[in-house]
């Protein structure tokens, strides 16, 4: 784990809203059978282009934040949790006193 890769991916406001929206909409999309989300579902529910929703998305992924399901011709996205919990707590014993 990386802690700077991600900080960094943390720090753009945009892949922020992005993280949040995955970690939001996956118990949503596991009721109706979807692994994940897609891009197609971000790009409809924050009214951005295609290429800067999945451009937001490697950035994520390659900081460990997120994993990919591959099914059919679609990429589904969720929250890797193992990597956001061993984010949290380094971070949470760096500042411990």
């Amino acid at each position: 784990m990386d802690v700077v890769k991600i900080a960094k991916a943390f720090s753009d406001p945009l892949r922020w809203q992005i993280f949040l929206r995955i970690a939001n909409r996956e118990a949503t999309f596991h009721e109706t059978n979807k692994p994940g989300v897609c891009v197609c579902d971000l790009v409809e529910g924050m009214g951005l282009l295609q290429s800067k929703v999945s451009y937001h998305i490697k950035e994520l992924r390659e900081a460990g934040l997120i994993s990919e399901v591959a099914q059919g011709k679609w990429n589904y996205y969720n929250v890797n949790r193992d990597t956001l919990q061993a984010y949290l707590h380094t971070i949470g014993q760096l500042f411990d006193s």
